[in-house]
């Protein structure tokens, strides 16, 4: 099992971030999300970070449980004020999405690609994801919560057969990291995406999320509220809609959840987040 995170470590790293980031470490919580969303009625400041060893009751995308045994993996939500129309808000999460992979490459992780929404991938096995709630602070108006959920350290813990079918962690790919150093590459690459994100859009983010990303031009199929689309990953726009180019014609995909078309057994976080 993991140590606790080393807050005066990370604390002296992030003084440079564009970000003020206000640290807190917890041992057991209900869920981050919840806690971030607390202090946000409240009135807290933007770059307040929640991190845990453990939720008991996390969730990733779609109300999906987030699975992870106590100290196994980083797990921490950030509190963001961004000032641009709500409408831009959904290219969040690939902001922060992109800010982990190249936070797992600063910190010794394994290869990571992006896989559309918000998942990072080893192989075609999830090791990490992100979730970007919208929620109304009765203080100063909206404000966006970014949940991040990395596994790092898995050896040994007994987990449900399905996420050991479609789930990874650094240590289980041949990478011993350690969490405080992830911790502060991730917020350290979420500081500067994010600033980037609030000065240029996500049009100024995108080719780099496109460097990183799982399954282009392959065959894949969207899961959509109205129902399933197949066709091949072209890419994303600048409104990081998925780009499809199927049968009847090219397409653009607002939301959803995202299979390849082949094997897809895989159906990756179908029964649970880890």
């Amino acid at each position: 099992m993991t140590q606790s995170l080393d807050l005066s470590r990370l604390r002296l790293s992030l003084l440079s971030s564009p970000i003020h980031f206000e640290l807190h470490d917890y041992a057991t919580v209900g869920s981050t999300q919840d806690l971030v969303a607390a202090a946000a009625a409240g009135g807290a400041e933007e770059g307040l970070v929640v991190f845990a060893d453990e939720q008991l009751a996390g969730r990733g995308r779609s109300g999906r449980r987030w699975v992870a045994p106590p100290g196994s993996s980083l797990m921490f939500s950030v509190l963001l004020r961004p000032a641009s129309s709500a409408a831009n808000w959904t290219t969040l999460s690939l902001a922060a999405g992109l800010a982990v992979v190249e936070g797992l490459a600063q910190a010794g992780g394994p290869p990571t690609r992006l896989k559309w929404p918000n998942d990072c991938l080893v192989g075609d096995r999830k090791l990490a994801g992100v979730l970007a709630e919208s929620r109304s602070s009765s203080e100063r108006g909206r404000v966006v919560i970014v949940g991040i959920g990395c596994n790092v350290k898995w050896g040994g813990a007994e987990l449900p057969s399905e996420l050991r079918r479609t789930a990874t962690a650094c240590d289980l790919a041949g990478y011993d990291v350690d969490r405080t150093s992830l911790a502060v590459a991730v917020l350290g690459r979420l500081g500067l995406r994010y600033q980037q994100w609030v000065d240029q859009g996500f049009g100024a983010l995108r080719e780099a999320w496109l460097a990183r990303a799982a399954w282009i031009g392959q065959e894949v199929i969207a899961q959509q509220p109205s129902g399933p689309v197949a066709g091949r990953m072209a890419g994303l726009s600048e409104q990081g809609e998925l780009l499809l180019e199927t049968a009847s014609g090219p397409i653009a995909v607002a939301a959803g959840d995202l299979d390849l078309a082949v094997g897809s057994g895989l159906r990756l976080g179908s029964r649970g987040e880890g």
